[in-house]
């Protein structure tokens, strides 16, 4: 399936969340949560299988957050958003059983994403044969496997404890960063940039308000992988950049990224910090693009 194929899909699971809870401000209530996951010692990052050595320090915080609504039912629903390059089904279904038995929210109702950073940790069973772990690295990435469903679970409550009376808005901003990586040559399909391959700028965005209208969440998605970054650092790449820019331009709000389905794509040009920086701004500027449109 191709990226822009996949991405019509993610829009449609949102729009379809607004159409579901398209009811009065006072019959359904947004909530929000968020807590770090940068691990607190070196560890061995995730995303490429060229690295010998383990993560020196970071370039911002890791997050998981959760944006959580309740319906006119009383049924509550949760969105999850990860700087982690993904989990495993084991992780997964760890994290929702948690989730079902101490909230009440199936997994129907529970969707679970990473942003697919390269400059994250190793988390056990996702693409775990890359990785060249001695015995203490392979303890580390086990103690923090097992951390994660609970951590996970913890932000899910937080937004279940934060719901209050409010109402969703959605719309559609863009930014074009990102480049189709399927070049077609004689000997076969390379990883390198195609200017006439398929790509989807479109940035999807769906807005949370208390009950005033003030924003206390934003989740915002793009179909591109987050590989700017190559180094040694904990970072969440240009999605962890556009996260952090959004809450500095909009104090007291949440900001989440969801990773489109952009297998096919690169941030282009890439490898500098200075152009995930970058590359976040812009993707923050789509989406105060349609906060702007949207007021």
């Amino acid at each position: 399936m191709s990226s822009v194929s996949k991405m019509n899909n993610l829009r449609q699971f949102l729009v379809a969340c607004i159409l579901f809870l398209a009811l009065p401000a006072a019959a359904f209530e947004v909530g929000a949560g968020r807590a770090v996951l940068t691990p607190d010692d070196p560890m061995w990052m995730a995303g490429y299988a060229a690295r010998s050595a383990p993560s020196e320090g970071k370039t911002h915080d890791l997050w998981a957050k959760a944006l959580a609504f309740k319906d006119d039912t009383g049924a509550i629903h949760a969105m999850v958003t990860l700087d982690l390059i993904g989990i495993s089904a084991p992780v997964a279904k760890a994290t929702a059983d948690l989730v079902e038995s101490r909230l009440g929210i199936p997994r129907a109702r529970l969707m679970l994403t990473a942003s697919h950073t390269h400059c994250g940790p190793v988390v056990r069973d996702n693409l775990i044969g890359m990785y060249a772990l001695d015995a203490a690295q392979a303890a580390k990435v086990e103690a923090y496997t097992q951390s994660m469903p609970e951590r996970i679970y913890s932000v899910v409550e937080a937004a279940v404890e934060d719901l209050e009376p409010g109402t969703l808005e959605r719309g559609t901003g863009h930014t074009d960063f990102a480049g189709n990586r399927r070049q077609y040559t004689p000997k076969g399909v390379i990883n390198n940039y195609n200017p006439i391959g398929p790509v989807d700028h479109d940035v999807p965005v769906l807005m949370a308000r208390g009950a005033d209208g003030a924003l206390k969440a934003v989740l915002f998605a793009y179909a591109c992988h987050n590989t700017t970054l190559g180094f040694q650092q904990f970072s969440g790449d240009y999605a962890g950049f556009a996260q952090s820019y959004l809450e500095e331009h909009l104090p007291g709000t949440t900001a989440l990224f969801a990773a489109g389905c952009g297998g096919d794509q690169n941030p282009l040009p890439r490898r500098t910090l200075s152009l995930a920086e970058l590359y976040g701004e812009m993707l923050g500027d789509a989406v105060l693009d349609v906060l702007a449109a949207e007021a």
